[in-house]
């Protein structure tokens, strides 16, 4: 546990944690239940929250990089 307190110090790598885990977890969600193929709206959001979490990761490493 020290270890992960070294590695996420700060407010952007902890938010990269975040933002990785809820990537993981949707796409896990989308492959096995089939909630979004009986409710298509959900399936809209849920689909379409992946390319928006991958642009958030993005923006977040793009900061990172500029901060150290």
């Amino acid at each position: 546990m020290k270890l992960f307190r070294e590695i996420f110090d700060d407010w952007l790598t902890r938010a990269a944690g975040i933002v990785f885990v809820l990537i993981f977890a949707l796409v896990i969600f989308n492959i096995y239940s089939d909630l979004p193929e009986r409710y298509p709206f959900f399936g809209v959001f849920n689909f379409g929250m992946v390319p928006v979490l991958f642009i958030v990761g993005g923006i977040i490493f793009f900061l990172a990089i500029l901060r150290s």
